[in-house]
């Protein structure tokens, strides 16, 4: 019989990616909002500008509506769903988050005077990697799993990770 430290596999996925999916879908429906009113209003924006803009919110309209017809079945199964449950929609959702994530900057850029806009665009991007390594790190073991004791113990390496009362491990 095997007497050494209990393995686990969560299968939770990486909350600050899911959640900030979650919200990149937010923003796009507000901007969505935004560009379709100025849209009725008349308001006029440079040809190549809404050229680009139609485009990516095309674009993104595909991706969320694939996001939601994988996601949407499992709303109505009355058991616990793990990652690999809605991993397919999760693919979409990484998608549409990379489309999104590549319009914000490129707003930005287009907001600053055009001698700092390269140096916005790397900041911006070293910023979102920065997020991206770093969740990776404090998440690890819930995609990976894990070994020890579990979340509640002072000594534990998911101790402080629980943000959730909801989350079990």
């Amino acid at each position: 019989m095997f007497s050494g430290p209990a393995h686990r596999v969560y299968l939770l996925g990486n909350p600050i990616l899911f959640w900030s999916l979650l919200g990149l879908k937010f923003t796009f429906l507000l901007l969505w909002l935004g560009f379709s009113v100025c849209n009725k209003r008349g308001i006029i924006f440079n040809k190549l500008f809404s050229t680009y803009t139609d485009r990516v919110m095309k674009v993104c309209w595909w991706l969320l509506w694939a996001w939601f017809l994988h996601y949407a079945p499992f709303w109505t199964m009355g058991r616990v769903l793990y990652f690999h449950h809605y991993f397919p929609a999760f693919l979409f959702s990484a998608m549409f988050g990379g489309v999104m994530l590549d319009f914000l900057l490129t707003l930005v850029c287009l907001s600053v005077p055009s001698r700092l806009a390269r140096h916005v665009f790397t900041g911006g991007l070293t910023l979102i990697l920065a997020v991206m390594a770093l969740s990776f790190y404090l998440f690890y073991p819930l995609v990976y799993g894990m070994s020890g004791s579990t979340s509640g113990d002072k000594d534990s390496i998911m101790y402080g990770l629980k943000w959730l009362e909801s989350w079990d491990f």
